[in-house]
């Protein structure tokens, strides 16, 4: 019976050191995953400000571009 115990034990101490790993690992790269996730978030919401603000100038410069159009259409008359 003793021998038994003490196999026992010493399979959950072999395979319960490398579950505490595993579970340590998974922790880790969770975490990881999660503050890289964060940094891609805030990536894309700059991204997303410098379209705009480029979309705006853009549209700015089409219009402008279309003023003069005008004007030169109007010369040419």
């Amino acid at each position: 019976m003793e021998s038994l115990e003490t196999d026992i034990l010493s399979m959950f101490l072999k395979e319960g050191g490398f579950a505490a790993l595993f579970v340590w690992m998974l922790y880790s790269t969770m975490k990881t995953n999660k503050e890289r996730e964060a940094n891609y978030q805030a990536v894309i919401e700059k991204n997303q400000d410098v379209i705009e603000t480029q979309a705006q100038a853009f549209s700015t410069l089409a219009q402008d571009v279309n003023e003069i159009k005008q004007i030169i259409v109007q010369e040419n008359k």
